[in-house]
């Protein structure tokens, strides 16, 4: 089975029909020759784009760090943003995995359906008991849009706040890739064998994130993908893209408050790159844990 960005075990499944995202097709928003679609080519060392440092009027950005499989998470997010009242908000979103998403939600949930059937049947499982497996519950909410994007489009329609999609879609569309090696029937009934608790409580890892970000603690998440030099590549390229989008739409937009809503580990100081949080130097009084507050 092959890890996924959370963590989750994916392995290989059986489908047909479902388009494999090409490496290098446009998407919605973005022009062919786009600085977000180009990517460094083999040997060539990747060159970060200056950013320019916050002026005293941006500091009202919040870095909101999220656990993407959080069950509370849409209730939490959209109870925060009316809270917050941002008149400007970040998603870790890339328009490529909005696009992907939207296009191919009916095809990945009829081919997941199926063979999440046909894995039961194989491990001997109800299909109602099947489907609460906490591993089979990821791998369904892989698929559909994240909860801090729904929350920030419901957030946005109520109040009229714009939001931003600021992640890269090269790195979207390389994790997206593996996709229909995740729902095969073989790496369903692989994840049905697991023990139900083999996954931590969300409450842990929240306790996990909120001690690395105090820096309490090495992080240990990603630790052995890490050790693969195109792995870490690929994830500095990532960081410096959406701190690009973020300052550029901070500058242009010039909002009295800000909200970025995303993974908790883009908002620790990095151990094997620099993270999201350090590029645009917002400090620890203004990153948010979801499902405690301000740190």
């Amino acid at each position: 089975m092959l890890p996924s960005l959370d963590g989750r075990g994916w392995g290989r499944v059986e489908t047909s029909g479902i388009p494999h995202p090409h490496p290098t097709s446009p998407v919605e928003g973005e022009e062919p020759n786009s600085a977000a679609l180009t990517s460094p080519v083999e040997g060539e060392e990747f060159k970060s784009p200056a950013l320019p440092p916050l002026s005293p009027s941006h500091t009202g950005l919040i870095l909101v760090g999220t656990v993407h499989a959080d069950p509370k998470g849409f209730a939490r997010t959209l109870c925060l943003l009316q809270s917050l009242k941002p008149e400007l908000v970040f998603v870790e979103l890339s328009p490529f995995g909005k696009t992907y998403r939207i296009d191919n939600q009916s095809l990945l949930q009829r081919s997941f359906n199926r063979n999440v059937k046909h894995a039961a049947r194989k491990c001997g499982l109800a299909l109602k008991h099947a489907l609460t497996h906490p591993e089979i519950k990821a791998v369904r909410r892989q698929l559909t849009l994240p909860f801090e994007y729904r929350a920030a489009c419901r957030y946005g329609r109520d109040s009229g706040t714009d939001w931003i999609l600021v992640d890269s879609s090269p790195f979207s569309r390389k994790m997206i890739s593996t996709w229909v090696e995740m729902i095969t029937r073989e790496n369903l009934a692989s994840l049905l064998s697991l023990p139900r608790d083999n996954r931590l409580d969300i409450a842990v890892v929240y306790d996990h994130a909120a001690r690395i970000m105090l820096k309490e603690s090495t992080p240990v998440i990603r630790a052995s993908e890490m050790e693969n030099p195109e792995t870490r590549s690929h994830w500095k390229q990532r960081e410096h893209r959406m701190a690009g989008t973020i300052s550029r739409a901070l500058h242009t937009r010039r909002p009295t408050r800000a909200v970025y809503l995303g993974g908790w580990e883009h908002l620790t100081l990095g151990l094997h790159f620099t993270s999201l949080r350090k590029l645009l130097a917002v400090g620890l009084d203004r990153c948010y844990l979801l499902d405690r507050g301000f740190l």
